[in-house]
């Protein structure tokens, strides 16, 4: 019984020695099958055996996540050696302040500078925009990017244009009454300026340029210097005259600058005749027109030739106007002038 007992001792160890460098011999091979990997990720280094190919299904085997804005050493196409160092370089959260309002949470890649943030923003606001500080330092997390909105409007200001009114006298109608031939209507002109705001508030203005929309119509209002009469029809059956002429007409007053007399000096406001002056009397030169000749002047009405003057020698008559106004706007003109029976 002993000696069984001692085969199957011997036996047993037999097994043991023959085993055990076997297994030793797999678990060797299974090692040496493994590659080893140190990855970085933000700074943080830690060591892997893995029996991943890629580093792909490295970043599976091991779980580590991943975005498309982390920086990765290799492309996770690419194979893993034993002794790689694979290194992770988390996205960058930053702060978008506009116009000295909220902070707005932003992610970027790393290494990603300040101008590359500004150049996207304005591309897709479409709006300029104003950064104080150093555009060439990369981002880091936790920045805030302060920055001022640039916008330049055009403004259009609609300006009103006033009419004029034209006093046009004339003894078409009757004196001390008015008539509105022409109402007036303003026009309208568009000022254009630019406008420069920046984080909202007004800059600068600048002028751009003015354009008339509408010119203004002016009215004319007709003030009435006819006398009773002197809208005659000299065409009428009852109108009768003798003679036709055609005068130079001229007008003149009785003041100074026409009779060289002040109020109150002799002859003052007496004509020729001895007759004081008033409307519907003309001066003529008493060989074309003897004196007390009954007339009708073309826009004057009717008159009686009682003055004379050194100036008024043939086909020329001078009418007398109440005040220097009307003379000189009556000026000089040819006018019709009817000798009556």
């Amino acid at each position: 019984m002993k000696s069984i007992r001692a085969i199957f001792v011997v036996l047993l160890a037999v097994v043991a020695v023959t085993v055990f460098p076997l297994g030793l011999m797999s678990f060797i091979a299974a090692e040496s099958e493994l590659t080893k990997v140190t990855l970085v990720d933000n700074g943080e280094a830690r060591e892997f055996l893995v029996g991943a190919k890629s580093v792909a299904d490295f970043f599976h085997e091991m779980g580590v996540s991943y975005n498309t804005l982390d920086r990765i050493s290799h492309p996770t196409e690419s194979f893993l050696w034993d002794g790689i160092t694979v290194s992770i370089e988390r996205e960058i959260t930053y702060y978008v302040q506009t116009d000295g309002g909220e902070f707005i949470p932003q992610v970027a890649r790393p290494g990603t500078t300040v101008a590359d943030i500004l150049r996207q923003m304005q591309q897709v606001s479409r709006i300029a925009l104003v950064y104080n500080g150093d555009e060439d330092v990369p981002i880091k997390n936790g920045d805030v990017l302060s920055v001022d909105t640039w916008v330049t409007q055009t403004e259009v200001e609609l300006i009103s244009l006033p009419y004029e009114t034209i006093e046009n006298h004339t003894s078409s109608v009757p004196r001390g009454q008015q008539h509105l031939r022409i109402e007036g209507e303003q026009g309208e002109k568009a000022v254009t300026t630019s406008v420069v705001y920046i984080a909202g508030k007004q800059e600068q203005r600048n002028y751009v340029g003015t354009e008339v929309l509408r010119e203004p119509t002016d009215a004319i209002l007709d003030i009435g210097t006819g006398w009773l009469g002197s809208l005659a029809n000299v065409n009428a059956p009852d109108f009768h005259y003798s003679r036709h002429l055609r005068m130079e007409a001229s007008a003149y007053t009785k003041y100074y600058g026409c009779t060289g007399k002040n109020p109150g000096d002799p002859g003052f406001g007496i004509t020729a005749s001895g007759r004081p002056v008033q409307h519907g009397i003309v001066a003529v030169d008493r060989s074309v027109i003897p004196l007390g000749t009954r007339l009708y002047v073309d826009g004057y009405g009717f008159a009686i030739a009682a003055d004379v003057g050194g100036a008024i020698r043939g086909d020329k008559i001078d009418l007398y106007m109440e005040t220097i106004e009307e003379a000189l706007r009556f000026g000089r003109r040819n006018i019709d002038v009817w000798v009556l029976d």
